[in-house]
């Protein structure tokens, strides 16, 4: 029954839409941030099934569910940033692990290496020793003199050459301890340049384990920050859960109130009709009853025919000029209130998006700022207006018969009137002004109309 501007109906519509989703949402985390665009996404869907009916509400109810709307966004806010934190404490996490796993395979490496160095040292230094002894023997045993006493020492000619080939032998032997040593020496220069690597990789491991270490310490303590807020925003949430889940009963009680004074009204207007029908029934009868009286008494006392005849004729045409007169009346039906204004929202059934209740919207929203002047839909006279809490203030105009038809219209939650109860009012002429009164939302004009006292659609005779 409200006509709000388009902005706050659209932001209505999407808070309205969402408010029966909401209230069973509770407070539950969503798995991932996807999950918040998919809700997202379902109540954006639903947005057009409430475009003829958000309307029909309080201003307290509007203001409740544009709460509960803004603690809804904080709330999937909160939820979003904790799970993307969450989710790069679990990606930390793994790669802690990984780091972990890959610094003990490089710290074994760096022990294998460590294992090979000192294990080459300890050769080398077997092999100095070894070739340290081989010099010293040399040195105690050979001379100048060494090759002479090999040629002249006393002996057989097989055993000349038995000595020379034993001399050969030890310098031969000299010499392949002398490269084993390089050998060994090579070896470890291999392992030293080894474990140096490995230290290098496991130093480059304990760094990168370390800046994981900063990096968790910083996302567990944003974590705990934003626990705190999200735990702000889920109390804030369920308050406003709580405050609209209270409008909507005030909205609702609001809503049968509105009904009850819907069927009072009806009743009203049905049982004036009804008492007019028989009145004017009535009155038709005296009528009849009164010109056959006087048709009898005329035929009695007259004597000329051509006399009563005239007359006759003569109440003919005034007969036929007044059914002439009623018929131009009611052929001009209804105008509209308020001329040029658009409909925003017209009669009908409609499931209410916020109450989640099936009701008639019992009339047509013109949507018009306050204060615009509200003109009569056809001449008749003002029979009521008062104020209601549903409708707000309210006045009645019966017109009387249209088409043959009784016809009353009604014009509601007007700011205020321009006629009184009692007035005459003439077709066009101004009987009050746009308002928001009542159960509104904003400024518009809910206008009413009964034929024959049964309530139809506006748009059927305007």
């Amino acid at each position: 029954m409200t006509t709000p501007s388009p902005a706050r109906r659209w932001g209505l519509r999407f808070a309205a839409t969402g408010l029966a989703v909401a209230l069973g949402l509770g407070c539950a985390i969503p798995a991932s941030a996807d999950q918040l665009d998919d809700r997202k996404q379902q109540l954006t869907s639903q947005v057009s099934s409430a475009d003829d009916a958000v309307g029909e509400s309080s201003k307290a109810l509007e203001d409740a569910i544009a709460t509960l709307k803004s603690s809804q966004g904080d709330l999937a806010t909160a939820q979003a940033a904790l799970q993307a934190t969450q989710d790069k404490i679990t990606a930390a996490k793994a790669e802690d692990a990984r780091l972990a796993d890959e610094l003990r395979a490089s710290q074994a490496a760096l022990d294998e290496a460590t294992a090979a160095v000192e294990a080459g040292q300890q050769a080398i230094a077997a092999q100095h020793s070894t070739i340290g002894e081989i010099a010293r023997d040399q040195v105690q045993q050979q001379h100048n003199l060494m090759g002479m006493a090999v040629l002249i020492q006393q002996g057989s000619t097989a055993g000349l050459q038995t000595r020379i080939q034993l001399s050969t032998t030890m310098m031969e032997t000299n010499a392949a301890q002398l490269d084993r040593l390089n050998q060994l020496q090579a070896q470890l220069e291999v392992a030293q340049a080894a474990k140096a690597a490995a230290t290098a990789k496991v130093a480059a491991d304990r760094a990168a384990a370390a800046q994981v270490v900063v990096s968790l310490n910083t996302l567990q303590a944003a974590q705990a920050d934003q626990q705190a807020k999200l735990a702000a925003a889920v109390t804030a949430n369920q308050s406003a859960q709580a405050a609209a889940q209270a409008e909507v009963a005030k909205d609702t009680k609001a809503y049968q109130d509105l009904t009850a004074e819907r069927d009072k009204v009806n009743a009203d207007i049905a049982a004036r009709d009804e008492a007019a029908k028989k009145a004017a029934e009535a009155q038709a009868e005296a009528d009849r009853k009164a010109r056959e009286a006087a048709a009898a008494k005329t035929s009695t006392a007259s004597t000329g025919s051509s006399g009563s005849g005239s007359s006759a004729s003569a109440g003919s045409k005034t007969s036929s000029s007044s059914a002439s007169s009623s018929n131009k009346v009611s052929s001009a039906g209804l105008a509209s209130p308020i001329p040029g204004a658009p409909i925003t929202s017209p009669y009908g059934m409609r499931v209410h998006p916020i109450t989640g209740v099936y009701k008639l919207h019992d009339g047509t929203d013109f949507g018009a700022s306050c204060g615009t002047p509200i003109r009569a839909a056809a001449a008749g006279k003002v029979t009521e207006r008062y104020y209601n809490a549903g409708y707000g203030n309210r006045l009645f105009i019966d017109h009387g018969s249209l088409g043959g038809v009784r016809t009353v219209t009604s014009y509601n939650h007007l700011s205020s009137y321009a006629v009184s109860v009692g007035q005459t009012v003439q077709q066009g002429q101004v009987i009050g002004y746009v308002g928001a009164t009542g159960y509104a939302t904003g400024c518009h004009l809910h206008f009413m109309v009964w034929r024959n006292g049964q309530m139809v659609n506006p748009a059927t005779v305007l």
